[in-house]
C-alpha cells in the first residue's frame, strides 16, 4: 500500500512539473528567449532528439539479453515512459512552440503524434497490468478474483432478498466472451453505471443495517464495505479486460510505425538544418 501510495505521489508530481512547464513555455513563447539555430534552444534540440532514440533501447532490450542483464525489462519500460515525455518537451522548448520550415513542422508532428499515442497506449496498457510496472494479467485470474469477492460479500444477500441476482446478473454481463470493440464497450459503460449504482444501494443497506444482521462493530461494517467496492472494482476491470487487451494489441501494431517515421524525419530535419 506504500509502496503504491508513493508510485501514485511521484507519477501526480511528475505529471504536474511537466504540465507547469509546458503552460510557461506556451504563456512567454513570444519572448523569443530561445533561439533554435544557437546556445540553449539548440542544445535542447539536440538532447530532446537523443533522448528520443534512447527510447529504442525499451523494444530492443526484449530482444537483447545483455541489455535485460543490465536492468530487467519493467526498468527500462520505467525509461521509456519517462524520456518518452521528457523528449518532447525539451524538442517543444528547443521550438520555442513556434512553427518552422516544412521539414522542421513535419519533425514536430510527427513526434507530437507519437507522444500522443504513447499516452493512449499507457491508458491501456494500465488496463491489462497490474499497474504501470506490474505484471501482465490474464482473464482466468480476473474471473477467479471475481468469484472469490463475491463469496466475500455473501453475507450482504440476507439484507434484500432480490441482491442476489441483482449480482449474479450483473456478473454474467462482466463474464461474457469478447464479440468485438463497438458491442464490447457498450457493455463496459452500461455495465460501469450499473455497478456503482448497485454498489452504492448496497454500501447503504450495509451502513443502515441491525448490528446482528451484518457486523458488530463500525471496523466491521466498514471492511464489507470495502469489499463490495473491491467486488465491484474488479467486476469492471474484468468486463473491459478483453476490449482492452484487443486495442492494446491494434495500437502497438500503429505505434511502431509512427515511432519510426518520427526517427525518419527527425533525421531528414537535422540534415537539413546543417546542410543549408
Amino acid at each position: 500500500m506504500i509502496t503504491r501510495a508513493y508510485a501514485l505521489l511521484r507519477d501526480n508530481l511528475f505529471s504536474t512539473v511537466v504540465v507547469l512547464a509546458l503552460v510557461y513555455g506556451w504563456n512567454h513563447r513570444d519572448d523569443n528567449y530561445i533561439s533554435a539555430e544557437t546556445g540553449a534552444g539548440y542544445v535542447l534540440g539536440i538532447v530532446g532528439g537523443s533522448l528520443m532514440l534512447v527510447l529504442l533501447l525499451y523494444p530492443v532490450s526484449k530482444r537483447v539479453s545483455a541489455l535485460t542483464r543490465l536492468l530487467p525489462v519493467r526498468y527500462w519500460f520505467g525509461i521509456h515512459m519517462l524520456l518518452g515525455v521528457i523528449g518532447p518537451v525539451l524538442i517543444l522548448f528547443h521550438s520555442n512552440f513556434h512553427l518552422g520550415s516544412l521539414n522542421s513542422n513535419i519533425a514536430l508532428f510527427c513526434m507530437l503524434t507519437v507522444a500522443g499515442s504513447g499516452i493512449i497506449g499507457r491508458y491501456f496498457y494500465t488496463h491489462i497490468h497490474r499497474g504501470l510496472y506490474g505484471v501482465r494479467l490474464n482473464l482466468a485470474d480476473l474471473k477467479n478474483e471475481t468469484r472469490g469477492n463475491h463469496v466475500a460479500i455473501s453475507r450482504v444477500y440476507k439484507l434484500d432478498k432480490q441482491l442476489e441476482n441483482k449480482f449474479e446478473t450483473l456478473e454474467a454481463a462482466a463474464l461474457q466472451p469478447y464479440t468485438g470493440i463497438t458491442a464490447s464497450f457498450w457493455r463496459i459503460i452500461s455495465l460501469g453505471f450499473a455497478s456503482r449504482r448497485l454498489q452504492r444501494h448496497a454500501t447503504r443497506l450495509v451502513k443502515s443495517a441491525a448490528p446482528e444482521d451484518i457486523a458488530s462493530s463500525d471496523a466491521g461494517r466498514e471492511q464489507m464495505v470495502h469489499s463490495i467496492r473491491r467486488y465491484m472494482k474488479t467486476l469492471r476491470k474484468t468486463a473491459g479486460f478483453q476490449l482492452y487487451e484487443r486495442l492494446f494489441s491494434l495500437w502497438h501494431i500503429l505505434h511502431l510505425p509512427l515511432f519510426f517515421m518520427m526517427i525518419i524525419t527527425a533525421v531528414i530535419h537535422v540534415f537539413a538544418v546543417h546542410m543549408y
